[in-house]
């Protein structure tokens, strides 16, 4: 072998131990001001119990002992500095400090993440640590290349920054801490036809109508579906919603088909009045947002994969949709349906719920809209136009003591009328979210308690008896008997 072989060995050898060396350098540099700037390799490792995050930290050092010590660093940095991602189980969150707080406080933040050069002293990150642990470790030249999850004391963390004033903890408003969204996921019409999940009925004019029939449950092709939407529910309930199970509501539910289209004989109004599936399912549920899911299998050579295509709407202001994703998920040759969802979802349902929350935290303050609709039997004797009664002083229309109430009833003061010799309907009726019971608990205020409200008054005041039916979580009727 020449000397000029060795020479180039020896140097591709130095070589390999510089950049062994650079890693190495690049896994500990971190305790010198740029570990406010570093960029962290960070998974979510799991869930652990309340008041905790198992962060999975990819550290390359020296040694074993020195890749847990950077682990636990790292992973306090993380929820310090960067904030943590989102997983199929929890949603992402923010980071604990603002980075204008840690600008102006460079040498305490740098200080407290410090890694000890003594093995006598304690790095001060270490006492928000539970425990971490190796799940792999690869050994080579140069050290270790390790996965380490650790258990982080998240909420003690949180709190110790509050404490000190670097951080502020999040202000809640009444309904935002004693309430949640409420969700409930249904098949999509296309989807419902695609699967010949339909019922038909007649209209007035003897036309053939079609409706999607949800009661499918007990059906063998409906199997997928049940795993699909079991799935999602997981999925937005560890995003802080609550859910409602298709399903099991239906079960609850008495199928009554005489309730759609004899509603007049019960009341004493003329005409029928339809209701869906659908709109017999929010009206028992009572529902917040309803999840329309629609869903497909795909095969790609020997590996399957699903798109889908979901949107949420508030059944109370007339399905408004409040956010939309859809997407493909990655083949796999042995992955289940509802994984294969899972997988497809994953990276758009955190800016879905997202939206939905926006939504909701937006209703906590200007209020959540219904439509109430003022109706009157053939036997009563108010007329809207011509009744007058003694209000606040001089003779005032009906119609018009109806609508001063609700605008003194609502958060805008500034319902929407429609005025007909039988109906009066308002819409854009802003209804607070909440109340409080007698012994002063907050609770959701919903369209039903808030006609009540008004049929009250108007028994109290003018003698006027009536009659309410829910139409829908979003639209009550009060008839006028």
């Amino acid at each position: 072998m020449s000397h000029k072989s060795n020479i180039t060995k020896r140097l591709s050898f130095i070589l390999v131990i510089i950049i062994a060396l650079v890693n190495v350098s690049l896994a500990q540099n971190k305790d010198a001001n740029n570990i406010l700037n570093a960029q962290f390799d960070v998974r979510i490792g799991g869930v652990g119990p309340k008041g905790t995050s198992i962060i999975e930290m990819r550290i390359i050092a020296p040694t074993l002992e020195d890749a847990l010590e950077y682990a636990q660093r790292d992973a306090v940095a993380v929820c310090l500095l960067r904030g943590l991602p989102a997983s199929s189980k929890t949603r992402p969150k923010p980071p604990i400090v603002k980075e204008s707080v840690i600008q102006k406080n460079e040498s305490y933040f740098i200080d407290f993440l410090k890694v000890p050069t003594s093995d006598k002293v304690v790095g001060k990150y270490v006492r928000f640590v539970s425990k971490a642990w190796e799940t792999d470790v690869k050994k080579n030249d140069y050290g270790v290349d390790a996965i380490i999850n650790v258990q982080v004391l998240y909420d003690n963390l949180a709190q110790y920054m509050q404490d000190k004033g670097y951080s502020v903890k999040e202000t809640e408003t009444a309904a935002g801490k004693y309430l949640k969204p409420v969700i409930m996921v249904v098949p999509a019409d296309v989807y419902c036809t695609e699967m010949d999940f339909v019922q038909k009925w007649k209209d007035e004019t003897g036309k053939v109508q079609t409706i999607s029939d949800y009661n499918i449950f007990g059906r063998e092709d409906s199997r997928d579906l049940r795993l699909v939407i079991t799935s999602l529910n997981e999925i937005f309930a560890s995003r802080g919603f609550e859910t409602i199970s298709l399903e099991f509501l239906l079960k609850s539910i008495s199928m009554e088909n005489d309730e759609n289209a004899f509603i007049g004989n019960d009341y004493g109004l003329s005409g029928t009045v339809k209701e869906s599936p659908l709109d017999r399912i929010k009206r028992s549920a009572n529902v917040d947002y309803i999840v329309d899911l629609d869903f497909a299998l795909y095969q790609t050579d020997d590996k399957r994969y699903v798109a889908f295509n979901m949107r949420a709407v508030d059944p109370c202001s007339n399905a408004v949709e409040i956010a939309h994703a859809y997407g493909d998920g990655h083949p796999s040759r042995t992955a289940t349906v509802n994984s294969l969802l899972e997988e497809a979802v994953i990276n758009y349902v955190d800016d879905f719920c997202d939206k939905i929350q926006a939504h909701y935290k937006k209703m906590e303050t200007d209020g959540h809209r219904i439509t109430v609709k003022i109706k009157r039997t053939d036997n009563s004797e108010c007329d809207f136009q011509k009744s007058k009664f003694d209000f606040e002083g001089k003779q005032t229309k009906l119609c018009d003591i109806i609508y001063y109430w609700l605008q003194d009833h609502t958060i805008d003061n500034n319902p929407t009328r429609n005025i007909t010799p039988n109906v009066l309907s308002f819409s854009q009726v802003m209804i607070p979210m909440i109340t409080k019971n007698r012994q002063g608990a907050i609770r959701r205020l919903d369209s039903n308690e808030y006609v009540t409200q008004l049929q009250e008054f108007l028994f109290d005041n003018f003698n006027i008896e009536s009659t309410i039916y829910m139409r829908g979580p979003g639209e009550a009727w009060l008839i006028l008997n």
